[in-house]
């Protein structure tokens, strides 16, 4: 072959291999922006979370009743009412977030501030995780980092990250569900598919969390429905149902659930209120729940703020949904299954008893609706900016960074979240556990006690307890303590000991000796002795 032919060939290796050079290049700048962005979202978070993180308990009965469970699970006893004599099976609540708590106090102990910092670490790699997917969704990287950095300060999942809670591990779990349906090849077999189970793993996580993760199912069944996608759907379904079939069944044995209870009825805290009776009373909870949802919730979960309760606008709420509706209708992909989820979790609520407010049960949507309200934003001033010809660079960059600017909606009630955590514990509550403390050292075995938040008393105590009796006649409250053989009571001046304990004590107080008083304001320990004599 003559030298002249040679030569173009040799000059058409050089530019396939220039070409392909570029394309490396181009890869590598993805990557680059990867690196930097998630470094830029740690460094971010980390001194943010410190500057609210609250090492104290937060006084609710449901994160000691997690702690609880998780420490029996870590302990071998199962999943069992351990604060309670007999130590019942829990029917109360899903077992996952207990499961989850019981992996890190075998892995890095049981101290309370490590269980609480361990949904710290869950909220980032949440944020992490919703940072690929929402990248997947939008195809813009600059938006995707910017969004993201943006959640990091909102209120309420920072301070959900803080407490020993379900919402945030629920998070992750269905963030991760959504990020492997963004990964997914629908066209190959599911079951070689890896990244359809790891959604499978994660749908069903979150439901193990949650009740409320069957949305998560419902809105995955309906995308696969509505795509006609025959075999991720059966492999999805047929997976889904098969492994949630053994707690349905350990359930139904078990007899109602308190939730099963709250949806029955009217007032969860006031059954004398009576039942749900016909659709008109249902008519009546969607009605109540849909308007304050609306009004209050949403605004409120998406902006960051304080529900208004008093004087929301419908309107605020149907801007919203209008606006995530937009962004979710311009996502490149999963539109039905987005917001399949978020219609079933809001059919969900709508049932909710309506004593149940505030953002807390809808938190699982927040980082959805925030990412998908300011996507249809930006999509929003894209659609005017390209009437007007403005570049594609400015588009994509420069206004995804300008929505950095949407922190400044955030910021400020983080001081809030400072003040909270830095303020000392309540001085009853100080002494209310110190007094708890005094009886794990001080009291017999097999003492059980009657006392206000007893799961609370419990984490410190390790005695046996339940609530205050709540009988109006004192000789059946004593009859009651009498046969379930209680030996001791805790009173702090709260509502429910006054209007049930102390009229029995007032009538017999020679039967409940002070045997302990702790702080100022004090906190009594009172011996049960039914059967004493004046």
């Amino acid at each position: 072959m003559s030298k002249k032919n040679k030569t173009p060939k040799k000059e058409a290796t050089k530019e396939i291999e220039a070409e392909q050079s570029k394309k490396k290049i181009k890869l590598n700048s993805e990557q680059r922006h990867i690196v930097i962005y998630l470094l830029i979202l740690l460094f971010a978070y980390i001194p943010t979370y410190n500057h609210v993180f609250d090492k104290k308990i937060a006084f609710l009965g449901d994160n000691a009743a997690y702690y609880i469970f998780g420490k029996a699970l870590a302990h071998g006893d199962g999943y069992v009412n351990a604060y309670i004599k007999d130590t019942p099976p829990v029917n109360s609540y899903p077992p996952g977030y207990p499961a989850v708590i019981s992996v890190v106090m075998k892995t890095f102990g049981e101290d309370i501030t490590t269980i609480k910092k361990a949904n710290g670490v869950l909220f980032f790699l949440s944020l992490v995780i919703l940072f690929f997917f929402f990248r997947q969704i939008s195809q813009n990287i600059h938006l995707s980092f910017a969004l993201t950095l943006v959640m990091i300060f909102n209120y309420y999942l920072l301070q959900y990250s803080t407490w020993i809670m379900s919402e945030i591990p629920f998070i992750f779990f269905s963030s991760l569900v959504f990020l492997a349906l963004s990964q997914l090849n629908f066209k190959r077999n599911p079951l070689k598919e890896y990244w359809f189970y790891i959604s499978l793993f994660g749908m069903l996580t979150a439901y193990y969390i949650r009740s409320q993760g069957i949305a998560l199912f419902g809105g995955i069944f309906l995308f696969y429905l509505l795509q006609r996608n025959w075999k991720y759907l059966a492999a999805t379904s047929l997976g889904f149902i098969a492994l949630i079939i053994p707690w349905y069944i350990r359930g139904s044995k078990l007899g109602e659930s308190p939730y099963q209870t709250a949806l029955r009825y009217k007032n969860y805290y006031d059954h004398s209120k009576g039942e749900m009776e016909g659709i008109g009373d249902w008519i009546d909870r969607f009605t109540e729940n849909f308007s304050r949802y609306m009004s209050s919730e949403i605004p409120a979960a998406v902006f960051g703020g304080q529900p208004n309760y008093e004087s929301g606008s419908m309107i605020a709420g149907f801007l919203i949904l209008a606006i995530v509706g937009f962004g979710i209708f311009k996502a490149k992909k999963l539109q039905i299954a987005i917001a399949g989820y978020i219609l079933a979790t809001f059919a969900i609520l709508m049932i909710w008893p309506t004593v149940w407010t505030g953002v807390r049960f809808m938190l699982p949507l927040v980082p959805f609706l925030i990412l998908f309200f300011f996507y249809g934003l930006y999509e929003l001033i894209s659609l005017v900016l390209r009437k007007m010809k403005s570049s594609e660079t400015v588009i994509n960059k420069y206004i995804a960074y300008a929505f950095l600017l949407a922190a400044l909606v955030y910021t400020p009630r983080l001081e809030v979240l400072n003040k909270q955590a830095r303020k000392p514990m309540d001085r009853v509550f100080y002494t209310y556990f110190e007094l708890a403390k005094w009886t794990k050292k001080n009291l017999p075995e097999d003492a059980i006690i009657l006392c206000r938040k007893p799961k609370l008393f419990y984490m410190y105590s390790d005695h046996f307890v339940n609530g205050i009796i709540k009988r109006s006649d004192p000789e059946e409250v004593l009859e009651i303590m009498r046969k379930q053989k209680y030996t001791h009571i805790v009173l702090y001046g709260d509502g429910l000991s006054q209007r049930y304990f102390v009229p029995l004590y007032n009538k017999y107080p020679y039967k409940f000796p002070v045997i302990q008083k702790v702080g100022n304001p004090p906190v009594y320990l009172l011996a049960i002795k039914p059967d004493a004599e004046n």
